[in-house]
């Protein structure tokens, strides 16, 4: 008999708010999307996942406000974390999920970054259109006896800077074959945008060449050494 996957850790997330505007200040959430829930979801070797959610909140002024603190098993190996802007689906007698929009986040990004209290930029599902911004937080720890005390470590960022980690055209449909494509840079399924974040990514020259570097398609990689910020950049085709 097999053993089950691996924990390694655990990450400490704060589901803090969600706005349905995108970056101009428009609107991009349904009108008949009045409440919704946060599932976030990582996934380990061989398609094992591991889920946490919130409790579900009414949208209100195009925002839902949740201020929940969420427990999510960290898995050996695991490659991704996405996060998912839900809405509960009825069909008659049966209850299901819809998810409005969401994003992947790779989880060494992650864990080079914690602690981390973002606004992660959501795409909807199918052609990934934009779907608003969801504020999170996020710390790592070893053993939950090292929890407390933690997560008021993160300097929130404002909304105003474009989102880190989270990758233009996540859809839960092809989030793992952008995982893939990530790893091989040859993979199809769109342009990805990769970036490592350090304690300045987002200030800047480098949010300047952040946008230089999606207007142009050429894949940004951000690196932090000691003392230095540095910034690489590589022109490459990607397919569509």
């Amino acid at each position: 008999m097999s053993e089950g996957p691996k924990v390694k850790g655990h990450l400490i997330i704060t589901v803090a708010e969600a706005s349905g505007k995108n970056k101009d200040d428009q609107l991009v959430w349904d009108p008949n999307f009045v409440e919704g829930f946060v599932k976030v979801e990582i996934r380990g070797e061989k398609g094992i996942k591991v889920k946490v959610q919130s409790t579900p909140k009414r949208v209100l002024a195009n925002s839902i406000n949740w201020q929940e603190e969420l427990i999510l098993d960290v898995l050996e190996n695991a490659n991704e974390l996405r996060i998912m802007l839900c809405r509960e689906k009825r069909s008659g007698t049966r209850t299901g999920t819809s998810v409005i929009a969401a994003c992947g986040i790779f989880v060494n990004d992650i864990m080079d970054a914690v602690p981390i209290d973002k606004y992660f930029e959501l795409f909807k599902p199918g052609q990934g259109g934009e779907g608003g911004f969801i504020r999170i937080g996020m710390d790592y720890v070893k053993s939950l006896k090292d929890k407390d005390g933690k997560a008021g470590d993160a300097k929130a960022q404002p909304l105003g800077y474009k989102p880190a980690l989270s990758f233009k055209g996540y859809t839960p449909d092809n989030g793992a074959k952008r995982e893939k494509a990530n790893n091989s840079g040859k993979k199809k399924g769109g342009r990805i945008l990769k970036v490592v974040v350090g304690a300045a990514v987002l200030a800047g020259a480098a949010f300047g060449a952040l946008k230089l570097a999606e207007n142009k398609g050429i894949k940004l990689e951000l690196k932090r050494t000691p003392g230095v910020d540095t910034v690489q950049e590589r022109k490459k085709k990607f397919p569509f």
